[in-house]
């Protein structure tokens, strides 16, 4: 947890404390005004494990351990040549279908590919839908996916804050254009924020929603802001306006570089051409807009998520959320029908246990 006070007046050094497994911590930051209350926190949950303290796999819970081994995980992809912008293959080998659609006032971005029953994959933060890159071709024999850019980043609309990021707008976004693309009923696949607005989604359209997988997150107004210490007195340094832009422009690649792989078990998983590609994103005109107000809309996020009856299974990593995924869909959902951990396994699932992940998807929505 790293703190940043407002004001900006002097920079100093502070020893942070965790309690176990993270190893203390020391880090500059910003003093404020004595007179100010608010601190903003920027919360890294993997920064530092201490080495030999490890995080419980199971926790005397009901979820299945998924050991690690060379079947969980492919690899990278072959380096793609840097003067080639990075592109998703299907099973075939062939490059997914690009498309744009207007609905709810924004314009999205979304491909296309495989074919069987429809699976809409929701990526999180500071991704796009280039994430799933190592997963799609896997998927592609068994379901139709579809996979957007959430509103705000990639290459999808990036709206002015007061259009909503929350999850209830977001969930409109995207059950709208399951719509456009002629499926009534679908599966949703969502990790980290993602998770959060597929839960949404399977909440408000629990008519159309088949079964969520719901990955590495846990839900605001539940027990995310617990564990992200938010208080109106701790502020979150993601949810402060203006000054997190200004603090974070000009340092994109730095700052998101070291946010993805210090949520990785294998930082080696993530490809410089993925990394290279959302910071891309992330500085372009308003790329920072859709990543900063996912987190703002906490509060109205939390309004949304309600109980769901919608079939439920859970993914933890143990180098992030680990078993309180499935202790949270139970505190919400009727019930998690299934539920694994990931040896090994960082915050980006789809790229560090891509096998694993995909068989579990196809067993558990289609048999």
């Amino acid at each position: 947890m790293v703190y940043i006070e407002a004001a900006l007046m002097s920079a100093e050094s502070t020893h942070l404390g965790f309690a176990t497994p993270y190893t203390a911590l020391t880090i500059p930051h910003f003093k404020m005004r004595p007179s100010s209350r608010a601190i903003f926190t920027l919360s890294f949950f993997t920064i530092s494990r201490t080495q030999n303290a490890s995080i419980p796999l199971l926790n005397n819970t009901s979820a299945t351990l998924v050991p690690a081994g060379s079947s969980n995980y492919s690899g990278n992809i072959p380096p793609i040549p840097w003067t080639t912008r990075p592109e998703v293959y299907g099973h075939s080998g062939n490059t997914v279908r690009y498309h744009r659609a207007r609905l709810n006032q924004v314009r999205i971005h979304y491909y296309v590919a495989g074919s069987g029953p429809p699976l809409l994959l929701i990526h999180g933060t500071p991704k796009t839908n280039y994430y799933w890159y190592k997963l799609v071709p896997l998927l592609t024999p068994h379901f139709t996916v579809m996979a957007p850019d959430l509103r705000g980043f990639g290459y999808t609309g990036k709206l002015a804050a007061a259009m909503g990021y929350d999850s209830r707008t977001n969930a409109i976004d995207l059950a709208g254009l399951i719509t456009i693309l002629g499926f009534e009923q679908f599966h949703v696949h969502g990790e980290d924020r993602g998770a959060e607005f597929a839960y949404a989604v399977a909440g408000i359209y629990r008519d159309r929603v088949l079964f969520l997988s719901f990955c590495e997150m846990l839900l605001s107004g539940v027990s995310l802001d617990k564990w992200s210490y938010f208080t109106p007195e701790n502020i979150p340094f993601f949810y402060y306006p203006n000054a997190a832009e200004m603090l974070i422009a000009g340092k994109e690649e730095e700052l998101w570089s070291f946010f993805m792989e210090s949520e990785c078990y294998n930082p080696m998983s993530i490809s410089r051409q993925a990394i290279a590609k959302w910071i891309s994103s992330a500085k372009g005109p308003g790329g920072l807009r859709g990543i900063l107000e996912t987190y703002r809309a906490d509060m109205s996020s939390s309004r949304t998520n309600g109980r769901s009856p919608i079939p439920v299974m859970t993914v933890g990593a143990p180098e992030f959320f680990g078993v309180n995924i499935r202790n949270e869909m139970l505190m919400v959902a009727e019930s998690a029908q299934r539920s694994v951990i990931f040896e090994e396994c960082g915050y980006s699932l789809v790229l560090e246990a891509e096998v694993s992940l995909a068989v579990m998807l196809i067993d558990f929505m289609v048999g």
